[in-house]
């Protein structure tokens, strides 16, 4: 069953249909509408999301899905490479449901989720409250930090609903932590050992490249972006990796639990015919940091999946973990939830003992390596709340995540 699954919610390929072209204006006498029919869950849901592929057959930005039963119907929001987005208020379970694909009589509605490009840098908003910022290529270094630490290409500030920042960017005890990024630490390349976590080493660095496109909507708005893994300790600097971000972030309707949700998906793929080994080590990956006000080993509150605080968690396996800390007399905090179809899944944490620092480390399980003409994928996906974590909360969103909805086009 997990072999099917796809890097976000419901993801269903619509096979093309027979004069469906004339969806996005009135359709011909005697046309048939495609169904998409949902196949009966295992549990009941609710604020269920559905992605769906539309193939080149199904034309216009405007669209909608009509439940068959009630007629009631759910708007789509339509990506820009033809993905369509829809939230399913109520899935029961052991039910299918139907729906119809029709034309929209009225455009979608505003960009609730908005991503707006500032250069090399994404500003992402809901309903015009701070989100996260990417940050491209570097900016100026606080007073202070040598120049070997300066990077780009990481998700910082990161902000809960109620705009309380909960990552940090340069912090004095780890100046080469950056709110949410990706590095490796322990590498093997034709003979060298390049650290491209540990900038301070000089023998490696994550490079920003390029920011892709940008775009917004009412329930979904995203981008891509790519960076270099450069070798330092090569004789002459060389690119070892390009490796891409996909990150989405979510209106997310769940009003009872008001939350910031968004999703990363990095790639990696090797430059050259080397292949790039990852011994056993501690840490490396994607990591995140949260605010250096949380420094110290009673002032960040650890809990994962399976119930582990900070010191029992390290080293554990779980499908997610959450870090929280006190601002201003209030506790908010950031879950990171990992992907079954990650390697070595469920994913090996590195909780640190007195930082507010977590990452899911694959490589504790034992080493990896990235061999030519593959592609390493990790998946993760955030939520940034206010207030102490809910387990049976994000017991219930990380099954969303990772069993999603199965549904085909009749």
């Amino acid at each position: 069953m997990l072999g099917r699954m796809r890097h976000l919610v419901l993801v269903v390929v619509l096979a093309g249909v027979a004069g469906s072209s004339w969806l996005g204006q009135a359709p011909p006498a005697g046309s048939t509408l495609p169904r998409l029919v949902v196949a009966p869950s295992e549990r009941a849901r609710t604020h269920a999301w559905l992605e769906v592929d539309l193939p080149p057959t199904v034309r216009g930005a405007d669209l909608l899905l009509r439940d068959e039963q009630s007629r009631e119907t759910l708007p789509l929001q339509i990506g820009p490479d033809r993905q369509a987005w829809a939230i399913l208020p109520t899935v029961p379970a052991d039910q299918a449901l139907r729906y119809r694909i029709e034309p929209a009589l009225r455009a979608s509605g505003p960009a609730r989720v908005t991503a707006v490009r500032d250069v090399s840098r994404v500003h992402m908003a809901l309903d015009g409250r701070a989100v996260f910022t990417y940050v491209g290529e570097p900016g100026p270094l606080p007073a202070g930090v040598e120049e070997v630490f300066l990077r780009g290409g990481y998700l910082h500030p990161v902000y809960t609903p109620a705009g309380r920042r909960v990552t940090e960017d340069y912090p004095p005890n780890h100046r080469h932590h950056h709110g949410i990024w990706a590095a490796w630490t322990r590498t093997r390349v034709d003979g060298r050992a390049p650290d491209f976590w540990n900038m301070g080493d000089r023998t490696g660095r994550v490079e920003f490249e390029r920011l892709g496109h940008v775009w917004s909507g009412p329930m979904v708005a995203g981008f891509e972006t790519r960076h270099r893994y450069m070798d330092l300790s090569a004789p002459t600097p060389r690119t070892i990796l390009l490796e891409t971000w996909q990150v989405r972030a979510y209106a997310w309707p769940d009003r009872a639990h008001p939350a910031h949700v968004f999703d990363l998906v990095v790639r990696q793929e090797l430059v050259g015919t080397a292949p790039l080994a990852l011994p056993t080590y501690r840490y490396g990956g994607v990591g995140m940091r949260g605010r250096h006000e949380w420094d110290g080993a009673a002032k960040t509150f650890f809990v994962t999946a399976t119930g582990r605080s900070r010191g029992a968690g390290h080293g554990t396996r779980a499908t997610w973990a959450h870090m929280s800390g006190d601002l201003d007399g209030r506790r908010a905090g950031i879950a990171m939830l990992s992907h079954p179809e990650n390697v070595a899944s469920p994913q090996p944490m590195r909780i640190h003992p007195t930082e507010p620092f977590f990452n899911f480390a694959p490589q504790q399980a034992g080493p990896l390596t990235i061999r030519p003409g593959e592609v390493l994928t990790l998946r993760y996906r955030f939520v940034v709340t206010d207030g102490p974590p809910d387990a049976a909360w994000l017991d219930a969103m990380w099954q969303d995540y990772a069993l999603p909805l199965r549904a085909s086009v009749r």
